[in-house]
């Protein structure tokens, strides 16, 4: 049986405006936290830097998603989705889910720690990815993980992301998040 993601073909704004609404609605809607223990967020991606790889740089995007507040100990969770322009020059739906930590809190500054895993759409690299190293692919969307160290400085988080490479590192992504 013969699988064709059909916005595979579909250019980057395209991809944009069919993801925005969709993720829009999971992020705002999922879970069963009060409005009072969640908040929205809108996340500009900005761009990564790749460790031993001759690969794209400039990845901008945008991302929708909502975090709910566990305890007063500063764990949370979160869910975001959106589209970027990945490092193999594609348009990139994505969806991230994860957790993160209050490390430490000085004046207006939190510093936070934590780990998300997900899924994005790789086109050009899923099938060299599942041949060479078995990692799964469905039309092109591929696992992804990140561990994340951010800064919030009130309404505004600034964070900075690992991606896992070939021996250690990947790519070190940076991106900004205000609350809505």
């Amino acid at each position: 049986m013969s699988f064709e993601f059909k916005s595979m073909r579909l250019n980057f704004w395209e991809r944009l405006f069919r993801t925005i609404p969709l993720t829009s609605i999971l992020a705002l809607t999922v879970g069963q936290a009060s409005a009072g223990d969640r908040e929205g967020y809108l996340t500009v991606v900005l761009g990564s830097v790749h460790f031993d790889a001759e690969l794209n740089d400039f990845n901008p995007g945008i991302l929708v998603g909502t975090r709910w507040i566990l305890d007063s100990l500063g764990r949370e969770y979160h869910l975001e989705g959106g589209i970027f322009y990945n490092s193999y020059e594609e348009a990139s739906p994505i969806i991230m889910w994860g957790l993160s930590q209050t490390l430490f809190e000085t004046g207006s500054l939190e510093v936070r720690g934590g780990i998300s895993f997900g899924t994005g759409f790789y086109g050009k690299l899923a099938p060299h990815l599942k041949l060479e190293y078995s990692i799964p692919n469905m039309g092109g969307f591929i696992p992804l993980a990140a561990a994340t160290l951010s800064v919030r400085a009130d309404n505004v988080e600034y964070r900075f992301s690992v991606l896992p490479g070939d021996d250690a590192f990947g790519a070190l992504n940076l991106s900004v998040a205000t609350r809505f």
